[in-house]
């Protein structure tokens, strides 16, 4: 996903990818997985603040991959 946060909104629901280690019987792994989160704040100039599923909440910067699974609001559309 691109790092464009502007479509972002509060109570959007996304999920990042996230690395963790783990060990295996041949020392550790490193091993991929989504985590579930809900953007509590996206304020211009800032970085979209996000509540993950375990409580603890995060910055979602450029570097982090994501993807949206639900959208709070509904954006107005042009006529």
């Amino acid at each position: 996903m691109s790092a464009n946060f502007d479509g972002l909104d509060t109570g959007d629901i996304l999920e990042i990818k996230y690395r963790v280690w783990r060990p295996s019987g041949a020392g550790e792994d490193v091993m991929e997985r989504w985590v579930s989160a809900a953007i509590i704040a996206n304020e211009h100039g800032t970085w979209p603040l996000a509540r993950l599923a375990d409580g603890q909440v995060t910055e979602i910067r450029p570097f982090m991959t994501w993807r949206r699974v639900f959208t709070a609001k509904r954006r107005g559309v042009a006529a």
